[in-house]
């Protein structure tokens, strides 16, 4: 039987709904028909999910509701309701960014969607991506005239139209954050090799991402304390711990933030630039440092880093796939005409790059510029991903947050960068933006 709450359970974020489920608030079988009933009553306009498992979502609910009542310890996600990306194998179900036709079914999971389990997560099911050049059917929840971003198109949307509280997305371009900024909810990349990518399709092995978004900083965190750390069958995997969950809030300092003044706001529409300047504005008087930050001239080079090294690494992992039917960011025909000298020289570039910029974080704790040039634009593209390449490339970890809508009323996102390997610290800074910046309500859908 569910309890009455201050705010109803769909609306509620993962932190919160394992709270509720450990007090005894409502059952983790109560959280999940709360989500099915929202699925069910704005799924045909969102369209989010490529694969939506009800009875497996409820027979997932039902077992860890057994494990409560049996006096079993509660797991970190207990009865939290997770999408997946079709891009992650998950046991019993097709992988849908294998193609179209007849699918084979996954034997086993994704390390990020064990883990999950593992955690009293309860898996819903497949959400939306881009497959073989084919623009999802995914909506914007705050407009279904716009998109949703991509290439986590049904990520992002599932969690700003309160499907689900969070959902795992990958990015090897801008697939993560976007769809995060555009649908109004939190998003993190984390560094590079933070979360494995066992049972993830590639696109490129030095720039590929697992991501999480969720409707706040705290359920990023919370997720991340779950899914991260070390994996065997990942070699590229950091071996760092996992972060904790608790970014104990009480104890977080005003941030030194770093606007970034040159590359990002160039490439950004006037309403962008406004939302950046009005954000850190607020976030200053919040308490914060905020200072102007150029880049150095050589960052310019990140673009066509990306462009080379996402080539030729897209082109080895699809070579079948170079026709007329070959993946977005896969390289391509044109990928595998790049010369060998041209990937190396990128790569040492790049390495150069990397410390050149973790140097900057001496004077500040993040850099701050938009997530994306401007909202969500109208119709089925999945948005650029201009201003999220040089992070992906980098492996920088980053976070966007909500900063406002348009005068249209959509979404606009403000993008946090850290230090490599500084993902705890990055989330506790953002936690701060967040808290003075506020969330955004959920959309009229």
């Amino acid at each position: 039987m569910v309890q009455p709450t201050a705010v109803p359970i769909e609306q509620l974020g993962a932190a919160d709904i394992v709270r509720g489920v450990t007090d005894g608030a409502f059952s983790p079988v109560d959280v999940i028909e709360a989500a099915l009933d929202r699925i069910g009553a704005i799924e045909g306009k969102v369209q989010a999910w490529s694969l939506l498992d009800a009875d497996g979502a409820r027979a997932q609910a039902a077992a860890v509701t057994a494990d409560l009542a049996a006096g079993k310890a509660p797991g970190p996600l207990a009865g939290v309701p997770v999408g997946i990306k079709d891009e992650f194998h998950v046991r019993g179900m097709p992988t849908g960014m294998r193609g179209t036709g007849e699918l084979p079914i996954e034997p086993e999971d994704a390390t990020c969607v064990a883990r999950l389990r593992a955690a009293g997560a309860i898996i819903m099911g497949k959400t939306h991506l881009p497959v073989q050049g084919r623009i999802p059917p995914t909506r914007n929840p705050w407009n279904l005239e716009h998109t949703a971003g991509g290439t986590s198109s049904g990520s992002g949307a599932a969690v700003g139209a309160r499907m689900v509280p969070v959902a795992i997305g990958e990015q090897t371009a801008g697939s993560n954050m976007r769809p995060a900024a555009y649908c109004g909810v939190a998003g993190i990349k984390p560094s590079y090799g933070r979360i494995s990518r066992f049972g993830c399709m590639p696109f490129a092995w030095s720039i590929d991402h697992v991501g999480i978004i969720g409707l706040s900083v705290a359920d990023l965190a919370l997720v991340l304390s779950v899914i991260a750390g070390p994996d065997p069958r990942d070699p590229t995997t950091l071996p760092d711990p996992a972060p904790q969950a608790d970014l104990d809030a009480p104890s977080i300092r005003p941030p030194r933030i770093g606007v970034v003044r040159n590359f990002f706001l160039e490439r950004s529409e006037p309403v962008m630039r406004d939302a950046v300047e009005d954000a850190t504005s607020r976030l200053k008087e919040a308490g914060a440092a905020v200072g102007d930050l150029l880049l150095p001239d050589t960052f310019g080079l990140t673009w066509h880093l990306h462009r080379i090294i996402g080539g030729a690494e897209g082109s080895t992992y699809h070579a079948a796939d170079h026709d007329e039917r070959a993946l977005p960011g896969s390289g391509g025909r044109v990928g595998s005409l790049l010369p060998a000298s041209y990937y190396v020289q990128a790569r040492r570039i790049r390495s150069w790059l990397r410390v050149a910029l973790a140097e900057m974080f001496a004077d500040v704790d993040v850099m701050a510029m938009p997530t994306a040039p401007g909202p969500a634009p109208r119709g089925q593209s999945t948005g650029d991903a201009v201003l999220l390449r040089p992070w992906s490339l980098l492996g920088f970890p980053t976070v966007t947050v909500p900063c406002g809508l348009s005068p249209e009323g959509l979404p606009l996102g403000l993008q946090l960068v850290g230090a490599p390997r500084a993902d705890y610290g990055l989330l506790r800074v953002s936690l701060w933006c967040e808290q003075a910046l506020g969330r955004l309500p959920a959309p009229r859908v």
